[in-house]
């Protein structure tokens, strides 16, 4: 706790302009934990890619591969201590397998967000490329009507 005397002194400050007055900051909205969310997941992105060195679609689906193969005997290995869990009667037993759980559980979250991370690298990749394929095409329209116009144009400078 802070002294009587220290809040005095803080008053004093307050009082005679030496501290700002007290930021009352508005309650934050939806949309300001959406726009966090995007970059926490921005930024998982950038670190998974960082982390392995990835360069490639095929370089992240190899790894989502790996991590599924990595959580598939996890979640067996859980779901055969669930089964156990259910049966034990005794609380010493029941508490070690409840740690088991959280503990494999934490584990397999943890590998979870990981692939889903991978998803989301995979997705953006599809997208980019599609996207770089219609850039191609616009281009090459654009280049063509470019080509088109300009004939157009020497024709009617002939014209006259």
């Amino acid at each position: 706790k802070k002294s009587h005397f220290y809040r005095l002194y803080v008053h004093y400050l307050y009082l005679f302009g030496k501290l700002p007055p007290k930021i009352h900051y508005e309650k934050r909205t939806k949309e300001y934990y959406q726009e966090i969310d995007k970059f926490n997941k921005l930024a998982d992105e950038m670190s998974l890619i960082c982390t392995y060195n990835l360069n490639s679609k095929e370089a992240v689906q190899n790894l989502r591969i790996k991590y599924i193969e990595e959580v598939t005997p996890l979640k067996a290995e859980r779901e055969k201590i669930r089964q156990i869990y259910k049966k034990t009667t005794n609380e010493t037993d029941r508490s070690f397998l409840e740690y088991k759980l959280n503990n494999l559980t934490k584990d397999i979250n943890k590998i979870n967000s990981k692939i889903q991370t991978c998803k989301r690298i995979i997705t953006k990749a599809e997208k980019g490329e599609k996207e770089a394929i219609l850039i191609k095409n616009r281009v090459a329209e654009n280049q063509l009507n470019n080509e088109l116009e300009g004939l157009k144009n020497k024709d009617k400078k002939r014209i006259r």
